[in-house]
Order: structure tokens, then sequence, then C-alpha cells
């Protein structure tokens, strides 16, 4: 943001415009400088609105640290001064407990009965302002299924109750309900559930991408892989190194390990190196990480262990190495979330997907499937390309402009370039012979080759050419000694030596005399 706003017309106009951007870390940081010049303002009405994009840019930036401290002022402004809260903002300050009790289970350093009181305070205010409790419900319900309780009284008590206007979306709501269903092993009826969202007639900002992440393996075990492979392919497009979605690319990894897709996982986690840094959610990371050692897990099972890959920045990895930093950094998560909510939970669920057998030995994803056996020691090599063919030497042509910028100049050929660009050791240049030219046509072929072509227009070569005219003041060739040939361009080009002679290096060659 280049300067502050100085009046609140300023300040809405830089809220609408910072709304428009996608959310991460330019959106965060000016949404933060957009709450500090909001303190300027004496109405509290600017501040409030300010603080609501902060709180938002934060949610969806996977900084939920930050979330719930910025929830904390915004409802000491409401108790302070209700009536400034209008019933949009009312609205969606209430709205919002909901996502201070994600953020909170997100955060293994806080402590269960804090988590259970922040529910108890969403209630009583839900209660006090005459609000229907079903999101109170729907949040208790995912606490429960979090910690790895007994999730059916609190399924009961969220599902049967009527929906109300702070209820969550019926997008996520279906992917609650199908989520209930595949935790209890029924995979059929988890499908049927999440139904209306993979055929895209419920959507929101999170789905489908979210419902689709997890459908992708019962999807296969129900031998409907054409569907698989079509909702992997459009759903991995809404969550690619998205911060705040990062456990659903996690899953979309392990589905390619599951698949025989190995080298296309290895591809997306290369996508996705941003997120070994920018998550900051230590529940989304524990799913990415979880997601990545499933693929390494497999790709260090076929024999592939020493294959380069992306990981963690300031180093270079390999399979199994990043294999055994991923797995210390997840195992230490999965145990503090069980430390702090009493039960093995997460450590029972990240065996259970670390354990899960191939479901497929190949599904074809795309046109070009590739193998871990395509997967140099470098960087994937580029498609084979047809050698380039030189054109046989010209008696016209200078002996020594072996290099690529006076080929290309002289010949308009292109210089064959190794295989895997620059990825592994290329092969030594192929020996150019150096083509037969008469003595009497070296003064000539020097000219041809350190002259450049007009500006303007393309060159022409008709069968007696002569040297160009030029309005410049040329430049002397410095490359050959005894070459008085001079030329415009900044880099010589190297000619051959032109001995001496009644000939100028401008005029044009006696013909060959005949045998």
């Amino acid at each position: 943001m280049p300067t502050a706003p100085q009046t609140t017309d300023e300040l809405y106009r830089a809220l609408q415009e910072n709304d428009r951007r996608p959310y991460g870390r330019t959106r965060t940081v000016t949404a933060e400088e957009l709450a500090d010049a909001a303190e300027q303002f004496a109405e509290p009405v600017p501040l409030v609105h300010a603080l609501l994009e902060l709180q938002e840019a934060y949610t969806y930036g996977a900084e939920p640290r930050k979330s719930p401290v910025v929830f904390a002022r915004l409802l000491t402004l409401f108790d302070e001064q209700p009536e400034v809260f209008d019933e949009r903002l009312r609205h969606m300050l209430f709205w919002r407990f909901k996502w201070v009790a994600h953020a909170l289970r997100q955060l293994p350093e806080i402590p269960l009965a804090s988590l259970r009181q922040w529910l108890t305070e969403m209630r009583d205010r839900y209660e006090k302002a005459g609000l229907g409790l079903q999101p109170y419900y729907g949040q208790a319900y995912q606490l429960a299924a979090h910690v790895g309780e007994d999730t059916t009284p609190a399924y009961e008590l969220w599902a049967a109750r009527t929906r109300t206007r702070l209820s969550d979306c019926e997008a996520c709501e279906t992917c609650e309900r199908a989520l209930y269903h595949l935790t209890a092993g029924d995979d059929e009826r988890a499908l049927r559930t999440w139904e209306p969202v993979l055929a895209g007639k419920e959507s929101c900002q999170e789905e489908p991408a979210r419902s689709v992440s997890y459908a992708l393996l019962p999807l296969l075990r129900t031998g409907r892989t054409d569907r698989a492979r079509d909702l992997h392919l459009a759903g991995y497009r809404g969550c690619r190194r998205n911060p705040s979605m990062a456990q659903e690319v996690g899953r979309h990894l392990e589905f390619c390990a599951l698949t025989g897709n190995e080298a296309r996982g290895l591809e997306l986690l290369s996508e996705n190196r941003n997120l070994f840094e920018e998550v900051d959610s230590p529940l989304d990371l524990l799913g990415f990480l979880t997601g990545v050692e499933v693929l390494l897990q497999r790709v260090e099972h076929l024999g592939h262990g020493e294959l380069p890959t992306a990981g963690y920045a300031g180093r270079t990895w390999t399979v199994a190495g990043l294999r055994a930093e991923v797995r210390g950094r997840a195992d230490d998560l999965a145990a503090r979330f069980d430390a702090r909510n009493g039960t093995t939970a997460h450590t029972d669920r990240r065996r259970s997907r670390l354990d899960r057998a191939p479901l497929l030995e190949a599904l074809e994803l795309t046109l070009r499937s590739r193998s871990l056996d395509d997967v140099g020691p470098g960087c994937p090599p580029p498609s084979p390309r047809p050698p380039a063919v030189r054109p046989p030497p010209s008696p016209m042509s200078c002996p020594n402009s072996s290099s690529t910028q006076g080929s290309r100049r002289s010949r308009g050929t292109r210089t064959p370039t190794p295989a895997g660009r620059g990825c592994g050791p290329s092969s030594p240049p192929a020996a150019t012979p150096t083509p037969t030219t008469r003595p009497w046509a070296r003064s000539y072929s020097c000219a041809r080759t350190c002259w450049p072509t007009r500006r303007a227009g393309p060159a022409r070569r008709t069968s007696s050419p002569s040297p160009p005219t030029s309005t410049r003041r040329p430049r002397a060739c410095t490359t050959t000694p005894g070459c008085r040939v001079t030329r415009r361009s900044p880099a010589p080009v190297p000619c051959s030596p032109a001995p001496r002679s009644r000939h100028r290096a401008t005029t044009r060659p006696r013909r060959r005399p005949p045998r």
C-alpha cells in the first residue's frame, strides 16, 4: 500500500480493492496496514470493517494463530458499543464464532479445556441473542470427531436440528455428513451423501475441492475409476499451491501413490513445494505431510529412494532423505495433538493412511503417463527432438566461423542442443568438418561473414552477392589479424585470416579459371 488512507472513503475503497485480491501474504499484509490506518478515525465502524477483513485474511491465509486475537477485539467492541453493529455486522460477528472454534482446534498448544470453554461461550452468546443452536452443535460434533471420541451422540444432536441463518452452507454440511459415514466404513452411503457436491449442485469457497479430495479413495474402492480420475484432475486445480488447502493437496498426493502414478505425484509435490514453508496451521501441515510421506514411502518401496525431489528450502533432497525428515516432523505433530486431546486418534489415523496398500496397479490419468523409470537423476528430461541437419559447407562460407552466433547469422541453422538442458552431463559436440575454401575466395568469404545484413528487411542472397552499404560508421573487425573488413555488430564474429592480396576485401572475387 503506497500511502495510508486519509479519509474513511479512501479506507473503504482500499478495503474493497484488497477484497478482490487472492488470499495470501499480499492480501494479509495489506489488511494489517488498513487495520492500523483505521485506528486514526474517531468512528468505530471503519475499524470494525477493517478488523473483519483482517480476520478473513488470517483465516483463509492459513494463519489460525492470529484469527482469535482479532476476533477478541471485535467481541470487545461489540460488548462496549453494540449500537455500532448493524444487522449485517452482527450477523458476520456471530458467524465467525465458528471460525474461532475451527482455528483453536488446529493449534495443539491450546488446551482441550479452552476449546470446550469457547464452545460454552458460543452457546451462551447464541442463547442470549435468541439465535438457534444448530451451529453450536455442529461445532461440538466436529470437536468430538477431532478428538477421537464417540461421535454418534454429537452427530445426532447436530444432524437432527433445523438449519438456521448461521448454519454452515449446505455444501460444507454435506461434506461433514459424508465424512461421518466414511469414518463408519460405509463408502456407498458416503458417496450418495456427497453426490450433490460432486455433481456441482452445491458449492462454496472450500467446496467441492474438499469433498473431492476425500471422495477419491472411496470411488476407487467401489470401482468408479473413471469418476475418480476426472475428479482428481478437476479437484486438484482447485487446491494446488493454496496454503489453506494443504490437507487436500496431501490427499491428492496419496491418490497418486495408490494408483501407480508415483511420477505424477512427484511432479505435484514439486509444484506445491511452497506449502512446506507457508502453512502455519499445525493440523493442516500434519495432513499435508502425511500425504507426502505416503507418496515418498511408495516411491522408496519401488526402489527409487535416490531420486531427487522437492522439499524444504535450503538444501537438496532425495526421496529417502525427505521421507525421513517428513516422518519425524509428522510424528511429532501427531504426538502433540494426541497429548492435548488425551487420545491416540491422530497417530492412529496417520498409521492407517501409511499402511494402505495400492488400490490399482496403474490408472492412466493423462495422455502421456510417466513412470519412475522415466525420472532421471536430474530434472525431468524434455521430449526428444530430431537433430538439426547441417547443410553442406559452401565454398563462400567462412571456414573458421564455428560459433553458434556466426552459424545462425550466416546460414540460418540452429546448433543442436544437448538433451537434458543442463540437467546432467552433456555429450561432447560432434566434430564439424572443415570446409575446403579456395585461396582466391577467402578475402570475399571474410567480407561476407563479418559484414552484417541490412537493418531494414531480411537479408537477400543472390548468385553474385555484394557487401551491403551502410550510412553508419562501421567498426573494424578485431578478431582476425590482417582482416580489413569493417562491421557494425558489437560482438565480433571470427573469420578466416585474409592473406595479403592485390584485391581488397570489398571487391568481387575473380571467377575460377576453367580447368
